[in-house]
């Protein structure tokens, strides 16, 4: 090992845009300023960060890999009389094999010197590298100031039986790093975030360090890319897995470390070197849908946004992150009211509206509802009215909320939860409508454990908490009929909701969830709902990921087909 006593380390946290090219250049030269005033030897930027993650098809595109290769030769040029940088980018291959690969690119002395070629290639959950890039085989070794840098790519660490009694992975990157010489691990990543990623993440990296006695840096992209967001949440651990730096959650950071290669602790100033970890799990939630709404919305390009307001606790949530990620005046509030709406939820919306700040409109939609009864009467000749009718109701406030859109150039927030996505509790082109469900991926306990945490802790730019408790005290319900709630349809959602986490999360076949104890007749029934419902989220807005399991990128079922999830075949 060296007898270099530390090596001065910035960690680039940043939130790159997929596809903009040029802005996260920018971005990465920024960092390299100023981290270049601080003195520091090596820059280390999040994996494939001159493209932002996950860039998915763009990756054929060949004016794409253009301009990354222009952009990383900008880059690479400004570390002539400066410190070494570490970019994350696609990078062409000429086979045999796939036409890319995922590389950590090392420029120094104003030049690329090195390509860490990235190993281990992902395909299960959210992931699907192997579509694009052709895996490394060797370890990548670098000298920077005197100290041999290891550097490796988000899943090359991640082959640890921690996570699971068989390994992934045959092989261990981190591992061979070591035994090449290097003194400090460096990984460079796009880890997407859900609730407790953090904490798994630290203790993953904490054993790579123990096991092969090396301090190791890990750097994170942070922001949200479609549904996927990421924490950030960066760090240095010593080779007793000890945390001797950690970047804050969800923000943009620069943060410069002395890393000891000698043994040695870092001297003092522990205070500024590690922030806090956030582990309250709502505030976890909140702040992940909060900057996942923002990115979405700025990143396409969009400023504004409209939510329908029922007055219940589910549009009251997303209309209060929306205030939270845009600014209340970027947020429009729309209650729709018709035969069936209750002077309560009217009253309940416009509160929170007031309390947030918001613009808020009140549209009736009695007349085209009656209107559309009236025109499909003859044809639905004496039948008993039913479903049909309350999706008419859903259906006509879609309309209205989407017109708001095109009219004034405003995305739709749909508060669609996760246990009314699981089993089919929403309408396909009413409720459902929009650009992007928030809280898609939050069940129904987690949406009450939202308004609990944005009243407790309310944002000081509001008038006080602003979910009213009797939003959250009264029954869940659609109002498209009279006197309805969720449970003259649904089993309770506290019953509902253990047995969606078990079954999605934690991969329980209907006999497991059984003998975990849950009532054999709501796994039944919420199994046949759930696999029936299918359709519906292929067509359902992108969600935002909070959990380890989500719907949409991370849930792959097929549509047309003849599974019988209770019976198993």
């Amino acid at each position: 090992m060296t007898d270099r006593p530390s090596i001065r380390v910035a960690l680039a946290q940043l939130n790159p845009t997929v596809g903009d090219v040029a802005g996260n250049r920018d971005l990465i030269a920024a960092a390299y300023e100023e981290a270049l005033d601080a003195g520091a030897d090596l820059v280390v930027t999040p994996e494939l960060s001159l493209v932002g993650y996950p860039p998915r098809d763009l990756l054929h595109r060949g004016a794409l890999l253009d301009a990354c290769e222009d952009a990383l030769s900008d880059l690479a040029a400004l570390t002539a009389d400066g410190p070494a940088l570490v970019v994350g980018t696609p990078d062409r291959y000429e086979g045999p094999g796939r036409p890319l690969r995922n590389v950590a690119a090392v420029c120094a002395d104003g030049e690329v010197t090195a390509r860490g070629t990235k190993r281990l290639l992902p395909t299960y959950d959210v992931f699907d590298e192997d579509r694009y890039f052709e895996p490394g085989t060797d370890p990548t070794t670098v000298e920077v100031a005197g100290a041999v840098v290891g550097i490796s790519v988000c899943e090359d660490a991640w082959n640890e039986t921690i996570l699971g009694s068989v390994r992934r992975y045959e092989a261990d990157p981190l591992g061979d790093l070591a035994s090449a010489g290097a003194d400090l691990l460096v990984n460079v990543s796009a880890s997407p975030f859900h609730v407790g990623k953090g904490r798994f993440r630290e203790s993953l990296f904490a054993d790579h360090a123990r096991r092969n006695d090396r301090p190791v840096v890990f750097v994170d992209q942070v922001g949200a890319n479609d549904e996927l967001t990421f924490d950030g949440r960066s760090f240095v651990l010593g080779p007793d897995g000890g945390v001797w730096a950690r970047s804050p959650e969800f923000e943009s950071d620069v943060r410069v470390v002395d890393v000891p290669l000698d043994g040695s602790a870092p001297d003092g100033g522990e205070r500024d070197r590690v922030a806090p970890a956030i582990e309250h799990e709502a505030e976890l939630a909140r702040r992940a849908v909060r900057v996942g709404i923002r990115d979405y919305v700025r990143k396409s390009g969009f400023e504004d946004v409209v939510v329908g307001m029922s007055g219940g606790v589910d549009s009251s949530v997303v209309t209060t992150l929306a205030a939270e990620a845009l600014g209340p005046e970027h947020v429009l509030g729309v209650a729709m009211p018709a035969r069936y709406t209750s002077d309560a939820s009217t009253e309940d919306a416009r509160r929170v509206a007031e309390t947030l700040g918001i613009d808020f409109e009140v549209i009736p939609i009695e007349g085209p509802f009656t209107a559309f009864l009236d025109a499909l009467g003859p044809v639905f000749d004496d039948r008993e009215r039913g479903v049909t009718e309350e999706n008419v109701q859903a259906r006509v406030r879609g309309t209205t909320l989407m017109a708001l859109s095109n009219e004034f150039g405003a995305l739709v927030l749909t508060p669609d939860n996760k246990s009314e996505a699981a089993v089919g509790y929403c309408t396909l082109y009413g409720d459902m409508v929009g650009a992007l469900a928030p809280i898609g991926d939050c069940l129904k306990e987690r949406v009450y454990a939202l308004a609990d945490r944005l009243n407790t802790v309310p944002d000081p730019r509001f008038d006080g908490p602003p979910i009213p408790e009797r939003v959250i005290e009264r029954p869940p319900s659609a109002e498209l009929r009279e006197d309805q709630t969720d449970a003259d349809d649904l089993p309770p959602y506290d019953v509902v909701d253990p047995v969606l986490r078990d079954y999605m999360e934690g991969g329980l076949d209907r006999d497991a969830l059984v003998e975990t104890g849950h009532d054999p007749a709501v796994v039944d029934r919420v199994l046949e709902l759930l696999h029936r419902s299918e359709y519906k989220r292929w067509q359902e807005v992108p969600l935002l990921r909070v959990t380890p399991r989500a719907f949409g990128m991370g849930w792959r079922y097929p549509l047309a087909a003849r599974y019988d999830a209770v019976r198993g075949e």
